[in-house]
């Protein structure tokens, strides 16, 4: 793995977890239940830059991030953000 995967993997996952606390920021400050999923969608795709990252670390870490567990962490982190966004 080169260092410039390793960058973008780290900077995935601290965008994703400035995106996190800013929604959160801002759904304690309004108390709009939307908001508790976007910040849902925004940790759960932090969660997965987190395995990203300690993959780089790990062998062992990086053998247990499969294809199909990175897909559905990002299909369950746009339905989450999807669900934000919809109007009643």
């Amino acid at each position: 793995m080169d260092e410039v995967e390793i960058f973008l993997r780290l900077g995935f996952m601290g965008l994703a977890l400035i995106l996190m606390a800013l929604t959160f920021a801002s759904w304690h400050r309004a108390k709009e239940g939307k908001l508790l999923l976007a910040a849902a969608g925004f940790g759960i795709m932090a969660a997965e830059g987190i395995l990203l990252a300690l993959g780089t670390v790990s062998a062992d870490i990086e053998a247990k991030n499969t294809i199909v567990m990175m897909v559905g962490l990002n299909f369950l982190a746009l339905v989450f953000l999807y669900l934000s966004i919809l109007k009643r």
